[in-house]
């Protein structure tokens, strides 16, 4: 009887383990479940977030950087928090305490500037060192505010925006020179665009070819030859699209 009753009372013990045993497994699956949740609704928050007017985007508060071969992104800087635009979703984050540089988080993402390096973090994602690209400041600046096209050209220093629907932005003669008018409707032909308007005292006549362009300054490659004749002056330079 007393050997029936060990054996009763060991069984009762391994018993009593093993659904210890479970129970732990169960509740560590739960709060494994409710974090990756948690981070689903991260997510979901960060890409369905309501995006405030860009238009008058700052271009020295806009940053470009590069991550490596697979990841890009740009920083809008403000005073009170910072706008990450990534190639998958556009997410706010706010500022926290650090000891140098400035560093924000919010919807589980991590970005911390220091200097012309910063670091992020997305959300089930390790650390990555990124570092600035300076030349695409003013392209990411424009594409924020929702340009769709943007040219440049040297001697003198002038640029072009085009806004579809919206306005052509012409600054000349390195920023001494303005012509913004609404955006006219464009001849096109298979590779060829042209647009012609009239400001209030100037008139301008733009045509974007589908040619591979290199910047006689700096030497960096466009996708299109840009050419812009401002009452009868002419002057040549490079653009592309902004996606």
């Amino acid at each position: 009887m007393k050997g029936i009753f060990a054996i009763n009372n060991h069984i009762l013990k391994v018993y009593s383990r093993a659904l210890f045993v479970i129970f732990l497994g169960v509740m560590f699956l739960g709060c494994s479940s409710s974090q990756n949740k948690e981070r689903e609704v991260g997510n979901s928050k960060s890409q369905e977030v309501n995006l405030p007017d860009f238009s008058s985007v700052d271009t020295e508060n806009v940053f470009a950087y590069n991550c490596g071969d697979s990841l890009q992104f740009v920083a809008h800087v403000t005073k009170d928090s910072t706008w990450l635009f990534l190639a998958d979703t556009t997410v706010k984050v706010l500022p926290v305490k650090a000891g140098s540089g400035a560093k924000y988080e919010g919807n589980y993402f991590l970005y911390w500037s220091k200097g012309d390096e910063a670091i992020l973090q997305r959300p089930q994602g390790s650390f990555v060192t990124c570092s600035t690209v300076p030349r695409e400041k003013s392209w990411q600046a424009a594409r924020i505010r929702g340009v769709d096209f943007r040219a440049l050209g040297q001697e003198p220093g002038w640029h072009l925006e085009i806004t579809e629907g919206q306005e052509l932005r012409y600054i000349g003669d390195y920023g001494k020179d303005t012509l913004i008018t609404d955006l006219p409707k464009p001849e096109k032909t298979e590779h060829r665009t042209i647009y012609q308007a009239r400001g209030e005292s100037q008139s301008i006549k733009i045509e974007i070819l589908d040619e591979p362009c290199t910047d006689s300054m700096s030497g960096f490659k466009f996708s299109s030859t840009v050419t812009v004749t401002v009452d009868g002056e002419t002057y040549r330079g490079c653009g592309r699209a902004l996606d």
